[in-house]
C-alpha cells in the first residue's frame, strides 16, 4: 500500500473553494496565518490534530488533504 503523504495543493485548493483566506481560517482555527501559508507551501506539515480541525472548518474529509506517494 503505498504511503499517504500531505498535499500543500490540496488545501489551498479546498480553502479557496470554500472562500477562506488564509487569515480567516488561521483565526478559525485559533494560529497564524503564517503557519497556514508555511502548510500551503510545503515549508511544514500540519499535525494530525490540525489537520481534523482544518478538515472541519473546511467542511472537508481529512483524507481530502493527502495523496498517495511512492512506498
Amino acid at each position: 500500500m503505498p504511503a499517504r503523504t500531505f498535499s500543500p495543493d490540496a488545501l489551498r485548493r479546498i480553502r479557496r473553494e470554500r472562500g477562506f483566506t488564509q487569515v480567516k481560517l488561521a483565526a478559525k482555527l485559533g494560529r497564524s496565518f503564517t503557519s497556514i501559508s508555511m502548510y500551503e507551501n510545503g515549508r511544514s506539515t500540519p499535525p494530525v490534530d490540525v489537520l481534523a480541525a482544518m478538515a472541519d472548518a473546511l467542511g472537508a474529509r481529512m483524507d481530502d488533504f493527502v495523496q498517495a506517494g511512492a512506498a
